[in-house]
């Protein structure tokens, strides 16, 4: 995967909140909620889906966004991202290549100029999101929502309904603020406007893959493994489909485009380290190594 455990908060007054407080992570659908009044806070992939749902089952849906998203379409949107996987273009393996040989920093600066066209493309849907209240960004650097997958995990939705319910008008918008406290049904903004709900859901994102690490292994193992994801100091990604600060443990995650050619990738670095091939380095701590200044000269082959 990509993500450990959901992000939680404590909001202030919820002990004195008379309706329901959820987590996005404790979200199912499998419930009605005609004409309830629901605050989703959040405006990352995980609220939109769940805003999407609960306009389905009946409910009258706000979403707080308490900063910028980036917002992209399917069609022609993301699909531009990916437009070298085609049916009828080059074979897959090569198209798996050529996509990850490029460098992450030199990939962001391509993926400006790809974000620049989306946009383009998007305009519309930005436009009518612009209308609703909705603050749109275009990525750290104006990269797009690719780096931002690579970068934070997050930060972005593509759009499969709930943004042409948020520009029709079906979904509100509450943008800028954040919640000051709750009481009865009643939740207080920072700005100090009110708003009464039934139903809170918290959808803010969720925490660094390490942290499912500190879950099922404890703190040393966690605390040498160190951040998964995003980028690390020479621009690759860290301790993922590579060794970590801990021996022995190797993690692979992230979408079907990547697990298909980087596990093989890992595959041959396991071999490698079992056989002696790769060289021996010693921990920095927080998933750090030193780099390697040359390679052993034993005769084992893969």
């Amino acid at each position: 995967g990509v993500f450990g455990g959901a992000n939680r908060i404590e909001i202030p007054g919820s002990e004195k909140f008379d309706g329901r407080i959820l987590n996005a992570a404790e979200y199912r659908g499998d419930e009605k909620f005609d004409n309830s009044r629901v605050l989703v806070i959040g405006t990352g992939s995980s609220a939109h889906d769940v805003a999407q749902d609960l306009h389905s089952k009946g409910a009258k849906v706000t979403i707080l966004q308490r900063s910028s998203t980036c917002i992209v379409s399917v069609q022609p949107g993301a699909t531009k991202a990916y437009s070298i996987y085609s049916e009828h273009g080059a074979p897959v393996e090569d198209c798996d290549m050529i996509s990850n040989s490029f460098p992450f920093p030199l990939l962001a600066e391509l993926h400006k100029e790809m974000t620049r066209q989306i946009a383009e493309l998007d305009a519309e849907l930005l436009e009518g999101l612009r209308k609703a209240g909705f603050a749109l960004n275009f990525g750290d650097d104006g990269s797009g929502f690719l780096m931002n997958f690579f970068r934070h995990g997050g930060g972005y939705y593509i759009d499969v309904g709930a943004s042409q319910l948020i520009i029709k008008g079906e979904i509100k918008i509450k943008q800028g603020t954040e919640v000051q406290d709750l009481h009865g049904k009643t939740v207080r903004f920072v700005d100090g406007t009110t708003q009464d709900f039934d139903v809170i859901v918290v959808a803010i994102g969720y925490q660094n893959m390490q942290e499912s690490i500190r879950t099922i292994f404890g703190n040393e193992v966690a605390n040498l493994v160190g951040p998964v994801w995003g980028l690390d100091e020479e621009g690759e990604l860290r301790a993922m489909w590579k060794r970590t600060g801990q021996k022995g443990f190797w993690i692979a995650g992230g979408s079907l485009q990547q697990c298909r050619p980087f596990s093989k990738y890992l595959a041959l670095q396991i071999k490698g380290d079992q056989v002696g091939l790769l060289p021996r380095t010693e921990s920095k701590g927080q998933g750090l190594q030193k780099r390697p200044q040359h390679c052993p000269s034993q005769q084992q082959t893969l």
